[in-house]
């Protein structure tokens, strides 16, 4: 497959370092946008190339990939799309309709949402609406979750917000257990299994009810007492009450 991508950032890099790496056969063609990200994968892979325009991605292209920034999407406006386009939508802030009165009719119109541990050959890629081809294109590297409803995006979408406090929650157990005399490869080494070992206990319970299953504790015992002791404090509640402020913050800056 030809690829393109529009917008040559953080996660435009990890999806072609994840293809690239994983073998695929497919080509990609960047934008100049980001000069020095962009020539950096040129030359770490082969079948990257760096296009001198947005116009030549397209031209060269068979897929189109939208990783642009919100203060870049004006640069749409100027490029001619084929009705023979596979246009996949990775834009936070840009809304699927308004982008199909900039591309026209297209072959496939898509938002998907990578994660950075593409990189790796891993983790789930939202994609609505369900268009299986899409998914297929991605399964060396992603698992495809398919979405029924646009309105789906939002709120899945900002879960992935939380992967930086979520590993600053995984550094406070490490430092816990190095301050008490536990060298750190093995305090870090039991961390990352403890918790992979947690998500991998849920995931494997069809229809998984996790209020039910962290309810399974001994009465009177110590992940009884943690829980509490979190609760009590806030601690909980507190990552709810930030994926509400990052969705009040996404919604008016889509608006906009």
């Amino acid at each position: 497959m030809k690829i393109g991508i529009l917008g040559t950032g953080t996660i435009a890099s990890a999806i072609v370092t994840g293809f690239c790496t994983k073998k695929t056969g497919n080509e990609f063609f960047l934008s100049p946008r980001n000069a020095d990200k962009a020539a950096a994968l040129a030359g770490q892979f082969s079948e990257v190339k760096v296009c001198s325009s947005n116009q030549e991605v397209l031209d060269n292209a068979e897929w189109i990939f939208i990783t642009l920034q919100k203060n870049a999407f004006d640069t749409l406006n100027k490029l001619k799309f084929k009705n023979t386009h596979k246009v996949l939508n990775m834009a936070t802030e840009m809304r699927l309709d308004d982008l199909k009165k900039i591309t026209g009719e297209t072959a496939i119109l898509a938002h998907v949402v990578p994660l950075p541990m593409i990189v790796r050959g891993f983790g789930p890629l939202l994609v609505y609406p369900e268009i299986r081809e899409v998914g297929e294109l991605f399964a060396p590297v992603a698992d495809a979750v398919y979405l029924n409803k646009m309105s789906d995006i939002r709120p899945l979408q900002l879960l992935t917000c939380v992967m930086s406090p979520y590993y600053m929650l995984l550094e406070e157990f490490v430092q816990f257990a190095d301050e008490r005399g536990v060298e750190h490869d093995v305090s870090v080494k039991f961390t990352h299994s403890l918790f992979s070992a947690l998500s991998r206990r849920a995931a494997e319970i069809p229809n998984c009810d996790l209020v039910e299953l962290a309810n399974d504790m001994t009465p009177g015992g110590y992940n009884e007492q943690s829980m509490n002791e979190l609760i009590d404090n806030g601690a909980i509640k507190a990552w709810r009450t930030a994926l509400d402020k990052l969705l009040e913050r996404l919604e008016a800056n889509t608006k906009k």
